[in-house]
């Protein structure tokens, strides 16, 4: 991957926030779809690559035109371009009204907009809305032919699809629901799409989710496990297996498969590497979306690439400060914060610089959240203790490190705050 060219230093100066737009939140995406065959197959993946073949050559599910224009309408989604994706999906319903892929994708669209931006619920019933058009669109083709492919992909996937929105504004009462709804219903229509498309790369991306993310809901919800457990078991080895499998060899899900590996490894297996592997193949194909660039920035923080990550967040400050969908002032309130702490992690990097990021990281953090101390207040004030150490002003020093033990602890900041306060922190 080209390296992330660093912007200049006169591009960052502070700007004027005030309805900047809404807020950046990072999503937790369950997807419920199917309940894996091949939970305990230790040779999975070579009997799925046996199938390859066979599968890859009966599923285009419209042919000529309107296939091309699906998979360009879905790189223009990725790439953030959503106004030109909508009118790409909207000829397709055009072109195909009695068909549920236009209504489908459109959906996608929406999702991708909700992805990149999760506060920003304008699109949320447009979503719902066409979801249930795909799947009634699916039911015609059904009433005539209960083994349409179409008609099977189309419905599985919608009913599937319909709880993504619920996991990404977390309302787990609605979520379980549709996991235990919504998700049952479409695992009988891949079961059956199973039947004709067996090793099917697009199959096995929902299969894949659906064994991972059952598990990792348990874990993470140990009160909602019993219940969950009884309707639903998955196995997070297998659906691992099942996710490499698809963002190899699946058609239409090909990018879905490696955004969902890239985030697992990163929130849940805490495999930076890997997920900084998949974080650099998404950015480099589809440059704009902010969801894989603000990965690319975590993993290049957590592997403690401070050069890369300042590059990577100067150029999300700058999308920030331009306005740029999906580039809100949460996400500048971040790129601030680590290109200040890239100033006083580098030997030699300029102090009053880092004063200057972490001060209006700090600032933003107040004016988003006035009655509460996040992560990002605390651990910029103490940064700042830090850059006043650094530059020999012991008093300042002082007061940040004091102000921090007065919050909640937060990240063990209590502890860094107490050891600073003994000994005055040096880089």
């Amino acid at each position: 991957m080209e390296a992330i060219q660093t912007m200049p230093t006169a591009i960052c100066v502070p700007v004027n926030f005030d309805n900047f737009g809404t807020p950046f939140a990072y999503d937790m995406v369950m997807h419920a779809m199917k309940q894996s065959a091949f939970r305990t197959a230790p040779l999975l993946v070579l009997f799925l690559l046996l199938l390859q073949g066979e599968s890859r050559a009966q599923w285009i599910l419209q042919g000529g035109l309107i296939d091309a224009q699906i998979h360009r309408g879905i790189e223009l989604t990725y790439n953030m371009n959503y106004s030109e994706a909508d009118r790409i999906f909207d000829s397709v319903i055009s072109a195909a009204p009695a068909h549920p892929s236009g209504y489908f994708y459109k959906a996608m669209v929406n999702f991708w907009r909700a992805v990149t931006n999760t506060d920003n619920t304008g699109y949320d019933e447009a979503y719902r809305k066409e979801l249930d058009l795909c799947i009634e669109r699916a039911d015609k083709l059904l009433d005539t032919n209960d083994m349409d492919l179409a008609g099977l992909f189309y419905k599985g996937a919608a009913l599937g699809m319909r709880a993504r929105i619920f996991a990404i504004r977390p309302n787990w009462q609605d979520a379980v629901g549709l996991l235990l709804g919504d998700a049952k219903e479409g695992v009988k229509y891949l079961n059956k799409l199973e039947e004709k498309l067996p090793g099917n790369g697009d199959i096995i991306f929902g299969r894949g989710l659906y064994n991972y993310y059952v598990e990792a809901v348990k874990e993470d919800n140990p009160g909602l496990s019993p219940v969950i457990g009884f309707f639903a078991t998955g196995n997070k080895r297998v659906g691992l297996e099942m996710l490499d499998y698809a963002a190899k060899n699946a058609t239409y899900s090909k990018t879905e498969a490696m955004y969902e590996l890239m985030k697992i490894n990163y929130i849940y297996e805490k495999d930076f590497t890997r997920s900084y592997n998949f974080a650099r193949i998404l950015t480099n194909t589809y440059p704009n979306n902010s969801a894989f660039l603000h990965y690319l920035a975590f993993c290049q923080v957590s592997l403690g690439l401070v050069a890369a990550y300042d590059s990577t967040y100067r150029v999300i400050l700058y999308r920030s400060k331009e306005r740029r969908e999906g580039y809100t002032i949460k996400q500048a309130r971040e790129a601030m914060y680590f290109i200040g702490q890239a100033f006083l992690l580098r030997p030699g990097g300029n102090i009053d610089s880092a004063l200057y990021y972490l001060y209006n990281c700090n600032l933003r953090s107040y004016q988003l959240t006035p009655n509460e101390v996040t992560w990002w207040i605390a651990k910029s004030e103490l940064l700042m203790g830090e850059a006043y150490d650094v530059a020999g002003d012991r008093k300042n020093a002082l007061f940040y490190y004091n102000r921090v033990m007065q919050m909640k602890d937060v990240s063990g900041a209590h502890a860094d705050a107490q050891r600073y306060i003994a000994t005055p922190y040096r880089r």
